[in-house]
C-alpha cells in the first residue's frame, strides 16, 4: 500500500511538472534554425531544436545552423575543430546558434545581421590552430539570444574574406 501511495504522488508531481512546462512554452513561437541562402561554393545545414545542455527545454532551447566554404565535419553544436582545420587560407566557416533561455543571460544586444570587423578577430582561439582567426559573439537580437562563431583560414583575414563572411551573414535569415 505504501508503495502505491508514493508512486501515485510521484506520478502526480511528474504530470504537474509536464503541464507547467507545456503551458510555459505555449505562448512562445517554435524555435527554428537560421536559413542560409544556398550559394555555389558554400555548404550549409542545420541541427535540430533541443534543450540546452544540463537544463530542461522549459528553461532553455537552442538550434544551430552553419555555412562553410568546406564540407561541415563536426556536430552542429561542437566547436568545429575538424571543419576549421580543413579550411584553406581563403576559407570561411560560420556557426550560429539561436537560443531561447528563460531568463535570458546575454547582456549585449546586436542588430541583425551582425557585422564582422577585422578588429574583432582573435587568434589563437580555444585549441584551434593558430593560423585560424575567429570572431565570436553572444548577444540578444529580437526575441533570441544568438551565439556566433565565424572562423577564417588565416589569423588575419583579408578584406575579401571579411566581405564574404559579412555577405553570408546578411543573407542568413532569422526565423
Amino acid at each position: 500500500m505504501r508503495f502505491s501511495v508514493v508512486f501515485v504522488a510521484v506520478s502526480a508531481v511528474a504530470a504537474l511538472s509536464a503541464a507547467v512546462a507545456l503551458s510555459a512554452g505555449a505562448g512562445t513561437t517554435a524555435l527554428t534554425p537560421i536559413k542560409f541562402a544556398p550559394k555555389p561554393g558554400w555548404f550549409t545545414g542545420a541541427g535540430t531544436v533541443h534543450a540546452c545542455p544540463g537544463v530542461s527545454a522549459a528553461k532553455c532551447t537552442r538550434v544551430t545552423s552553419w555555412a562553410s566554404t568546406v564540407r561541415w565535419r563536426d556536430c552542429p553544436d561542437c566547436l568545429p575543430h575538424n571543419t576549421v582545420g580543413a579550411l584553406p587560407a581563403g576559407g570561411v566557416a560560420i556557426q550560429i546558434s539561436l537560443i531561447r533561455e528563460n531568463p535570458a543571460t546575454a547582456t549585449e544586444a546586436v542588430v541583425w545581421p551582425a557585422q564582422v570587423r577585422a578588429a574583432d578577430i582573435v587568434s589563437p582561439f580555444e585549441g584551434l590552430p593558430s593560423r585560424i582567426g575567429v570572431y565570436r559573439r553572444f548577444a540578444r537580437t529580437g526575441s533570441y539570444e544568438v551565439y556566433m562563431l565565424v572562423a577564417f583560414g588565416r589569423a588575419h583575414p583579408t578584406a575579401a574574406q571579411l566581405a564574404l563572411a559579412n555577405a553570408e551573414l546578411r543573407a542568413a535569415k532569422l526565423p
